[in-house]
């Protein structure tokens, strides 16, 4: 798998990873860093090639499959063309990402914050999110490194600040000690 290359523009948004070619027409099967995000899809990606050449391609259809996506675009008509993207990350630009509900965030402005427990204090920094079927799971870099898991469901987050970085959390008592990490 090639070497992710950084996107030429602050602020794109990693969408997903093309994982293999699909079919004779050449569609895509595109991982994708958030599947319940799949209700909105965007017009156009871009894929930013080893050496930093940006290429946009423009979205005709994408449907679920799987684990993934399906992404039929303008620009590929073989599987040939489509396998030439195996492992290509695709990107949006902010204006293009899902449009929000209340209380939704975008996992990327999540990474960082700091979590704060309302009895403990600081606990941990997010360092991942992982994108579940039925919920949404932070993984945080606890005090001691350990990695610990908090589900970002409104019972245990009471308040979220992307702009402060900051996310406040009311945890069931001992459950870091699940962790090893109190």
């Amino acid at each position: 798998m090639r070497a992710e290359p950084v996107p030429p523009e602050r602020g794109w948004v990693r969408v997903g990873q093309v994982l293999r070619p699909h079919g004779l027409r050449g569609a895509l099967f595109v991982e994708l860093d958030e599947p319940s995000r799949l209700r909105y899809p965007w017009p156009r990606f871009y894929i930013v090639e080893a050496e930093g050449t940006v290429r946009t391609f423009h979205v005709r259809r994408v449907r679920p499959h799987g684990r993934g996506a399906l992404v039929e675009v303008e620009e590929i008509e073989s599987r040939e063309a489509a396998a030439a993207l195996r492992g290509a990350v695709l990107y949006v630009t902010p204006e293009e990402r899902v449009p929000l509900e209340a209380d939704e965030y975008y996992n990327e402005d999540l990474l960082g914050c700091t979590v704060i427990d309302v009895r403990l204090g600081p606990i941990g920094t997010v360092v991942d999110v992982y994108d579940l079927e039925y919920q949404h799971l932070l993984a945080l870099r606890g005090p001691t490194g350990r990695t610990i898991l908090v589900p970002f469901r409104k019972v245990f987050v009471t308040a979220v600040d992307v702009v402060a970085k900051v996310i406040r959390v009311d945890l069931p008592r001992g459950w870091l000690e699940l962790y090893g990490a109190s």
